[in-house]
């Protein structure tokens, strides 16, 4: 009853909330829903028609929540959908309840989960799928079966597992070696010791331990090409296979043939080994002094440049300050020698001004023995007092 009605809706956004579960039939009138976004939840189970109706549903986003188990039998009605999220949940059980084929789904998210085990059935489920990704999940080796079922997919994501590099990862050494699409990241091996941290393909080649199986010669990708011969150059610069495996080991991993385009060879475990590493040496030696000299040539280069950078943006910045900047320049300099001018003139009116303050005014009235300032007609006296004088600006 939530969403009754909105038969337009395209796209519900209902993520980061508080659901607990898909109530059944709650999508039933969003008959032209596109995207349904329910990641970010507490979901920790599905209703089998939790959804129900939407017949136009392209993208489920379902991560970040508590799942535990997917069946896909509860996914039969989204006849449309093409791409399904269900990453950095809890799962651990991957199954298909029913017999469907999922024709529509091209992209499965499963990285983050704790998936131990691939069953085939999911995956003869959906015939069409192109992208899928497993990483940082828990597996440790693949069955054959579920390998010949991933003939469509063109990208493949593995890395961060808990891989097992021993006779039991042939299956999955092989499929990479053939597969023509791309995958993510590093696939690396997690056990045993010696073989930890290495490639796979890499493991499986340097130690020998799958019968009739040859070194793959290229990828039809040049990001699988790249990624090949760093982790190559990675595992010999810093001695991952410098540890040999036991002399129980060896027995186990059987012999081992190496193709070439003439002749045919069989070695040792060790005699190939060592021929392998002291080789890879060489070459790694060689190829990283080169590097090392490139490295420098281009630090030097960019540090010079850098440097004379600097100097001319300094040029242009005084070269600016003093070619637009001239009648600002006058300004100031007239300014402060008009300051300076009044400052003297203060300092030489003060002593001016103390004396004036300190020296009354004398009035003075001549005798008649001093009768030099009398009047000609000599009807009074003249009396005259002395004023201190005043310097006034003209």
């Amino acid at each position: 009853e939530l969403f009754h009605g909105l038969r337009k809706l395209q796209i519900l956004h209902l993520r980061s909330n508080l659901l607990r579960t898909t109530p059944v039939r709650a999508f039933w009138d969003c008959r032209s829903l596109e995207y349904l976004g329910l990641s970010s939840n507490r979901l920790r189970s599905l209703a089998r028609n939790g959804f129900a109706g939407l017949i136009k549903l392209k993208e489920l986003h379902l991560e970040h929540n508590q799942l535990t188990k997917i069946n896909l039998a509860h996914f039969p009605r989204l006849v449309t959908l093409q791409f399904l999220y269900l990453q950095w949940n809890k799962i651990s059980n991957l199954t298909c309840g029913m017999e469907w084929t999922w024709t529509t789904l091209e992209k499965l998210d499963l990285t983050g989960n704790e998936i131990h085990v691939l069953t085939p059935d999911v995956f003869q489920t959906l015939p069409n799928l192109k992208i899928l990704l497993l990483d940082n999940n828990k597996l440790s080796s693949l069955e054959p079966e579920v390998l010949t079922m991933w003939q469509s997919l063109s990208t493949i994501g593995l890395s961060s597992n808990s891989w097992e590099c021993t006779k039991r990862i042939c299956p999955l050494a092989t499929w990479l070696s053939t597969f023509r699409g791309r995958w993510e990241h590093s696939i690396l091996c997690h056990s045993p010791e010696y073989a930890q941290g290495e490639e796979i393909l890499d493991a499986v080649y340097g130690f020998q331990l799958c019968q009739n199986f040859s070194a793959p010669v290229g990828q039809t990708t040049s990001t699988a090409t790249d990624r090949t011969m760093a982790a190559e150059i990675t595992s010999s610069l810093f001695g991952i296979m410098q540890q040999t495996p036991t002399q129980d080991d060896a027995e186990d991993f059987g012999s081992f043939a190496t193709i070439t385009t003439t002749t045919t060879t069989t070695q040792t475990p060790h005699t190939a080994q060592a021929t392998t590493a002291l080789l890879e040496e060489k070459a790694v030696t060689d190829d990283f002094s080169g590097v090392d000299n490139t490295v420098m040539t281009h630090r030097v280069i960019i540090g010079t440049m850098a440097l004379l950078f600097s100097f001319f943006f300094i040029i242009f910045i005084v070269y600016i300050s003093r070619k637009c900047c001239p009648p600002t320049m006058r300004r100031i300099r007239h300014c402060s020698a008009i300051q300076n001018r009044r400052q003297l003139r203060t300092q030489q009116r003060q002593p001016m001004a103390d004396l004036a303050t300190q020296v009354p005014y004398n009035e003075y009235e001549p005798s008649h023995e001093e009768g030099a300032l009398v009047i000609i007609n000599g009807y009074g006296q003249c009396k005259c007092q002395q004023l201190p004088y005043k310097e006034c600006e003209v």
